[in-house]
């Protein structure tokens, strides 16, 4: 009888619901949130509207007509965060489809005027409000969070751009701390962090107790003061980092990613970053889980204590298995790939560049140098600066841990063989191509998945890409395949595959580097039936 109730309540809720509309019924985006009642949508039409303004507590959604390319919010002069939600809001709280920026249009900042402390784009607190499909540019703060400035919540940010912005303190794309919500995680899924700058952190900082951070690209970030990390700096009782891009990076202490507390690593490529120590990675304390990762062909500046790939200092617990640390640098006489310090650790079943001669570990460490580690050419695919699938010849394929936990994905049309991006055998592939971490790559939610009943799998990666990416696709029975790269307008841009396919898994390579940055539709045709999915050039 309860749930009836309950299931009563929640349809005539439904019934209840109204679309409030900006601008032909409410002249801006405050007053359709202030007539609107829980359930209700406020939809946008595209333009340029005032920002300040509040979900005054509501679970709402706010969402535009005509997407983030064409519906600007800017934060008035007199108030600088753009949009806030701090009223206890939950997932049903919704902001969708939209550029902000608390700087005037043109890129520069409003004159006179200090910027507001924290969260220039998205301030929220104590509030667990849904964050999809924006564009947050161009903010500045005179403390944490550029951008988006979190804290006391479990949000869910997807699919969300946040770039060109700038923080005085910590965090120029995102700062988010506190605790969770009712237990659930703050997840930041999909995104991409690129092109932001801070004293300390110059993509994301993240003190949150507890966190995912999924499938994001984090690029081209610059953290700039002499604690600073580039990427993502991460200090928290309990972190995911699962199946990231984090490339391009620079910071004074941890290029890529800079660590402390206790941190899960699986899947991510960390690769041609740049710090002062620790190009790639730099951890520091408490309990670090590393499984499948790429790091590679990162630099580190500072002499003697650089260390290229991977710097641990004082950890309690370190486990380091399956990854590939090649082809960083150092300065002459430092440690290219690893640097130990006064840390328990266990490397095993992993690609070191160089071997146990390349890991350098002072008396009052431990190191378990376990089975199955090996120094060889990984031998990627397109080359150390392309998307680092390995090549068919890879001596990294089948060699990672031999346990079932850490098997490959299996190809339903071949069992018994790993599904790509996976290769060879279900036996764990070391790299982030490889072990658990890959099946994220071919089940995450997209906006253009083809219906199941093509039976067509369509996938890319990376995703976005700056030069080149590899496409992937499944046919159920043999076809006659077509597979093109289109524009937005429609222009052909490339044709990939024009012939008769037998049934199952292929992948193609794309080289975009002569393209601009922008949105591109790949197409594929199959007999009859055909799929499609965007994939993003960003430089």
């Amino acid at each position: 009888m309860k749930n009836s109730v309950l299931l009563l309540i929640a349809f005539c809720t439904l019934l209840l619901a109204d679309t409030l509309l900006v601008p032909s019924e409410y002249p801006s985006i405050h007053d359709a949130i202030s007539a609107a009642q829980d359930g209700d949508t406020v939809l946008v039409s595209p333009g340029q509207y005032c920002g300040g303004f509040s979900f005054q507590g509501k679970n709402i959604v706010v969402m535009s007509s005509g997407g983030a390319n064409n519906t600007f919010i800017e934060s008035p002069f007199s108030d600088f965060h753009c949009v806030m939600i701090t009223g206890g809001e939950d997932s049903t709280a919704v902001l969708e489809g939209f550029s902000i920026t608390n700087m005037n249009f043109d890129g520069t900042s409003h004159e006179g005027r200090d910027p507001v402390a924290n969260g220039g784009g998205i301030y929220i607190t104590n509030s667990s409000p849904t964050i999809r499909n924006n564009v947050i540019i161009n903010c500045e703060v005179s403390e944490f969070g550029g951008g988006i400035y979190i804290m006391n919540s479990s949000s869910c940010l997807t699919e969300n751009t946040i770039t060109d912005s700038y923080a005085h303190g910590t965090g120029g794309g995102i700062r988010a701390g506190g605790s969770s919500v009712s237990g659930q995680p703050l997840r930041i899924i999909d995104c991409i962090i690129s092109n932001n700058e801070a004293q300390i952190t110059g993509g994301m900082s993240i003190t949150h107790s507890n966190a995912e951070i999924i499938n994001n690209t984090i690029i081209n970030n610059l953290g700039i003061g002499a604690q600073g990390a580039g990427g993502i700096r991460i200090n928290s009782p309990s972190v995911l980092l699962y199946s990231n891009y984090i490339s391009g990076n620079d910071g004074a202490r941890g290029g890529g990613v800079a660590i402390s507390g206790n941190v899960t690593l699986i899947g991510n490529i960390i690769v041609e970053n740049q710090a002062g120590i620790g190009g790639g990675i730099a951890c520091y304390g408490n309990y670090l889980l590393m499984e499948n990762n790429t790091v590679c062909m990162n630099t580190a500046l500072s002499d003697p204590y650089g260390t290229g790939g991977l710097r641990i200092v004082q950890c309690d617990t370190a486990f380091v298995t399956n990854n590939i640390i090649w082809g960083n640098q150092a300065p002459n006489g430092t440690v290219p790939n690893i640097l130990i310090y006064d840390t328990y650790i266990t490397i095993s079943y992993s690609n070191i560049g160089g071997g146990l001669d390349s890991v350098w570990i002072d008396s009052t460490s431990t190191l378990i140098w376990g089975p199955g580690n090996i120094d060889i050419d990984p031998q990627f695919e397109t080359g150390y600066f392309g998307d680092y699938h390995l090549s068919y010849v890879s001596p990294c394929i089948d060699a990672g841990n031999p346990a079932y936990e850490y098997n490959d994905p299996e190809d339903p049309f071949n069992p018994g063989y790993a599904l790509w991006p996976a290769m060879g055998l279900i036996r764990n592939d070391m790299g982030a191509f490889g072990g658990g971490g890959v099946y994220y790559w071919l089940t995450v939610e997209e906006e253009e998945s083809s219906p199941p009943e093509t039976g067509l799998v369509l996938k890319s990666f990376p995703n976005p890409f700056s030069s080149s990416c590899t496409i992937c696709f499944q046919l159920e029975q043999p076809s006659h395949v077509v597979l093109s790269v289109f524009d937005l307008s429609g222009r052909l841009v490339k044709a990939l595959v024009d012939e008769v396919v037998p049934a199952g898994m292929y992948s193609e390579y794309f080289d975009g580097s002569g393209l601009c940055s922008g949105m591109y539709v790949l197409r594929l045709i199959a007999g009859n039936v055909s799929t499609s999915r965007k994939c993003v050039i960003v430089r």
